[in-house]
């Protein structure tokens, strides 16, 4: 009997976009380990953001769901925009659970650098994937796949650094001989150059630039004040210069609009 990939698709979206929910009580479950905040809190370092930020998770994951049971919509089994990320965000949802199991067992080892990593690289590929149908989303969709699929991306994109940072403080790495903070600042710096690439790439996709700017406030708020003010600094220059690029990439729809406002503005007089 032959089995309709586009099913296998459908289902495992379903299946993992629910187990990255429930995969973050894992410790509580089976009595051991720690929770993930905890996890995070024994290696935290300059690159890890403020602990508020971390709620989008909570966005994500939700917009996920909703994504997978839109696209598992009978209607929807041989949709092309689907067909070209679906396995590819079902791959991103099923190393989210995995991530977080793992992490709540060995507080922020080499694995989850791996891991993560792999998150990364399926979600930058439904990100990239789907940019090709930009002009045929409808607004709903725009709603339940772009916000998900580009919001994960922007996310994953900056924690892969963060969670690379963990790992080498619990290694207890010696950072080349420049200490934490400047290293952190050299983490910081590889991160916005690949952000930078994917959103002149992407022609200055707004939902992930705007997870990257929260990411980026998150980390300035995490060390403003701190003996490591100089990486909040620094995460200031790279927000401006994000910010930077999506004003000069949006520049002339940000003119249109003006112009569209002053003339209802106009028409009321």
């Amino acid at each position: 009997m032959k089995v309709d990939k586009n099913i296998v698709r459908q289902f495992s979206n379903v299946v993992f976009s629910a187990t990255q929910i429930v995969a973050g009580y894992f410790w509580s479950w089976v009595a051991a380990g720690e929770s993930i905040r905890s996890q995070s809190d024994i290696v935290r370092t300059p690159v890890i953001p403020a602990g508020y930020a971390f709620s989008i998770w909570s966005v994500i994951f939700l917009f996920s769901f909703l994504y997978a049971i839109y696209q598992a919509l009978p209607s929807k089994r041989e949709n092309r925009i689907f067909q070209s990320i679906g396995f590819w965000t079902a791959g991103a949802f099923l190393f989210c659970t995995i991530w977080e199991i793992v992490a709540q067992s060995i507080t922020f080892g080499w694995p989850t650098a791996v891991i993560i990593t792999i998150i990364l690289v399926f979600s930058l590929k439904a990100f990239f994937n789907l940019l090709q149908f930009n002009n045929v989303l409808t607004r709903r969709e725009k709603w339940l796949v772009k916000l998900p699929v580009n919001m994960l991306a922007g996310w994953v994109s900056m924690a892969t650094f963060a969670n690379i940072s963990s790992v080498l403080k619990q290694i207890q790495f010696n950072y080349f001989g420049i200490g934490e903070i400047n290293f952190s600042i050299i983490l910081i710096l590889l991160a916005t150059i690949l952000v930078l690439f994917i959103l002149l790439k992407s022609q200055g996709d707004l939902i992930y630039g705007l997870t990257i700017i929260w990411a980026l406030l998150a980390i300035f708020w995490a060390n403003y004040g701190q003996s490591n003010f100089m990486v909040s600094v620094f995460a200031v220059i790279m927000l401006l210069e994000v910010t930077g690029i999506l004003i000069f990439v949006h520049r002339f729809d940000l003119r249109n609009l003006l112009r569209n406002r002053l003339r209802k503005s106009k028409n009321k007089v």
